[in-house]
């Protein structure tokens, strides 16, 4: 259930237009999704492609990114854990990658933007690691 409150609240951002594709929640709930789930994340994040791809950009597209997503944090959970402390490298790690992702398509980057990618992950990375099932009150 709360996987399903988590695909719904994707489909909300991405039915609302910004001016540069944030993908707040999409891109942490992938990682949380990988990391909870291991391999079989694999149909949710073809699932989450194409939520993503529901916005601007082609299906092929968002499935390649989610799959690069699904293959690094797949290889990072190898050797680390989904907690809190390793909050600050999975963001790192996320807003980078995202921002390079938005550059090579777009040729968009700016400092500003960066930043609310690193915060609001920031953010959706803790709620997900501090049990997500209490935040939204289902289980």
């Amino acid at each position: 259930m709360f996987e399903l409150v988590s695909f719904i609240l994707v489909f909300i951002e991405k039915s609302i237009s910004f001016d540069y594709p944030y993908n707040f929640i999409a891109v942490p709930f992938l990682t949380y999704l990988v990391y909870r789930k291991g391999v079989e994340a694999f149909w949710g994040v073809l699932l989450l492609a194409f939520l993503v791809s529901m916005g601007s950009i082609t299906m092929a597209a968002a499935t390649l990114v989610g799959i690069f997503y699904y293959v690094v944090f797949y290889l990072l959970s190898t050797f680390m854990a989904y907690e809190k402390i390793n909050l600050p490298l999975i963001t790192a790690i996320q807003a980078v990658t995202y921002s390079g992702f938005v550059y090579y398509g777009s040729g968009i980057f700016s400092l500003g933007n960066f930043g609310k990618l690193v915060v609001a992950y920031a953010i959706f990375n803790y709620l997900y690691m501090d049990n997500g099932e209490k935040l939204f009150g289902v289980k």
